[in-house]
């Protein structure tokens, strides 16, 4: 079973991923999106990155 770590570290990774597509989609695609939009994208991935990286250092840490 996984534990929590890797559950957090997994749902993280898919925010992140998720809305880095969406904004580079639109981005190539040459969609524009509303500026409210793009900031709410930007805080997700600002809210997603701490848990990831402190996630990613944990699972390090008990593997070593």
């Amino acid at each position: 079973m996984k534990s929590k770590y890797d559950l957090i570290w997994s749902v993280s990774l898919i925010m992140i991923g998720i809305a880095t597509l969406i904004l580079v989609g639109s981005r190539i695609t040459g969609t524009e999106l509303s500026d409210t939009a793009v900031r709410i994208f930007g805080i997700i991935d600002l809210i997603s990155l701490p848990f990831l990286v402190f996630t990613s250092i944990k699972k390090f840490v008990k593997k070593v």
